[in-house]
């Protein structure tokens, strides 16, 4: 009978718990409901200096229209506005400061646990970069040189997909200036 009344006792206390997620994605406690949003869910160091990206609607969901790479990619993308003005960068008689975007473009077709690797320039059912700098005078065009996505799990049922990615750039303009770029990302494919 004790066994029974601790069993009980223990079950009871289960369910009167959260919801028991230890990974961000359950359904939320203390009626909020929830969803699969995710503390952080995109970080990446730049040239030496991490940051936490701000993403789309503030939720760790990609963008299944792909953006402007096309319905045949998952979108993955992050800004960071990182408040540092550059110095003489005037745009519009103001100071400015330095804008980053990064975009990971995720082929629709080919969603695969592992490592993969980014091409110079978008190509059909392969993984994609980019990089972009606004709010600096003047501006960069950036251009993907090598690196790579090393997705580290996938769960096709739930969509939900964590992985770190690295690559470097060189701004279109003078191949000199580079940057190098490295992060996480721990999103949902809708």
């Amino acid at each position: 009978m004790k066994k029974l009344l601790g069993l009980f006792l223990t079950l009871f206390f289960l369910s009167c718990s959260s919801d028991g997620s230890t990974d961000g994605t359950g359904t939320g406690g203390n009626g909020g409901g929830g969803g699969n949003t995710v503390v952080d869910p995109f970080k990446a160091t730049v040239d030496g200096t991490s940051y936490v990206f701000t993403t789309l609607n503030n939720s760790n969901i990609a963008d299944a229209s792909g953006g402007l790479y096309g319905n045949a990619y998952f979108l993955i993308k992050g800004n960071k506005d990182t408040g540092a003005a550059k110095q003489g960068s005037t745009i519009s008689g103001k100071i400015d400061t330095k804008k980053y975007e990064i975009k990971l473009a995720i082929p629709k077709s080919n969603v695969a646990v592992g490592t993969h690797n980014f091409a110079s320039a978008i190509q059909p059912n392969e993984y994609y970069a980019d990089l972009d700098i606004t709010g600096v005078a003047p501006a960069q065009t950036v251009v993907t040189n090598t690196g790579n996505i090393k997705i580290t799990s996938y769960n096709a049922t739930t969509k939900k997909i964590v992985g770190t990615f690295t690559f470097t750039t060189t701004n279109g303009s003078t191949a000199a200036i580079t940057h190098n770029v490295n992060g996480t990302f721990d999103y949902v494919l809708p």
